[in-house]
């Protein structure tokens, strides 16, 4: 048997990003994501610029990731920020530690990186880091991340939250944790 992941994330909030095509009755990427940027444009009253603007970032969100990465999309204010969060399960590594997982010793942390225990229902005791680090473009921007980490018998599971925006990251925590704790491991 070959596990994998189950996110019981809240579709109030959250907007999977499908991994492949045909989804659902989605025919393609450009059919999900201009429907998506359709209905959001509609909603919000967003303006052409805006519109494409989603539309594209929908498009970049979905393509080049690896095969053990999900996305969920958070679209509350489209508007003014598309936010994202990756869930990865690669296959459990002895070679990766559980502080190696969550980005403990970043190089890039530009301050001490705050580690604590994180706890889920569905995957017992993790890691929450949160850290802020120099994300090595030219203007040296600087990102705020949180990373969960848990070591699995099986799969280990990440999930990477970033946003230049720190104070947006910081707002958005709660609910990223609630995703995070949406997450369990299945024998497929």
């Amino acid at each position: 048997m070959t596990a994998t992941i189950r996110v019981d994330f809240d579709r109030d909030l959250w907007l999977y990003v499908p991994e492949e095509w045909p989804w659902n009755p989605f025919a393609d990427l450009d059919a999900w994501a201009g429907t998506i940027t359709g209905l959001l444009t509609d909603a919000h009253t967003l303006d052409a610029a805006t519109a494409s603007w989603i539309d594209e970032s929908l498009h970049s969100i979905a393509n080049d990731r690896p095969e053990t990465e999900s996305r969920f999309v958070y679209l509350a204010n489209p508007a003014e920020y598309v936010f994202f969060v990756s869930v990865l399960y690669p296959a459990s590594s002895s070679e990766l530690t559980l502080e190696d997982l969550a980005a403990v010793h970043d190089p890039a942390a530009t301050s001490p990186v705050t580690a604590t225990t994180f706890s889920s229902e569905l995957l017992g005791d993790g890691v929450r880091t949160i850290r802020y680090a120099d994300v090595g473009e030219p203007d040296h921007d600087i990102a705020a991340i949180a990373q969960y980490a848990w070591k699995g018998d099986d799969l280990d599971v990440v999930v990477i939250a970033a946003n230049f925006n720190i104070a947006l990251m910081t707002e958005l925590l709660p609910i990223v944790d609630d995703l995070a704790r949406s997450i369990s491991i299945l024998d497929a």
